[in-house]
């Protein structure tokens, strides 16, 4: 028996709003309940130098960047695949930079709801 996986994508932006490069910047994007990550994508991500790094920590996934350059914006997709029907709501994201995390910029977390076929 074949069956098909639905999928859907996280928007994520990520803003340098100063006027200077800074350095080691980290998002952390919390998915969904019923959502996973699809792994090959964010390692074409790292392969396409469009993120440094990633890790998969539980419902988190964790970007990570050497540097952003004055008021730079990095927009990229992180693909997931839907696997348990239900309403969710993912943790907080949030963006800091690696040696300041007790200055995190926090975002609501995303809502998903997945459907049975």
């Amino acid at each position: 028996m074949w069956t098909r996986a639905a999928w859907t994508e996280a928007a994520v932006a990520v803003i340098n709003r100063t006027g200077e490069t800074i350095p080691m910047p980290v998002a952390i994007i919390g998915v969904p309940g019923g959502l996973e990550v699809r792994h090959d994508q964010l390692k074409e991500l790292v392969k396409a130098s469009k993120i440094a790094a990633y890790e998969v920590l539980g419902r988190d996934v964790v970007l990570y960047w050497r540097a952003m350059k004055a008021e730079e914006r990095v927009e990229l997709p992180i693909s997931l695949v839907a696997a348990v029907p239900g309403t969710y709501t993912g943790p907080a994201s949030r963006t800091y930079l690696y040696y300041t995390d007790e200055h995190k910029h926090w975002v609501e977390g995303l809502k998903a709801e997945v459907r049975p076929k």
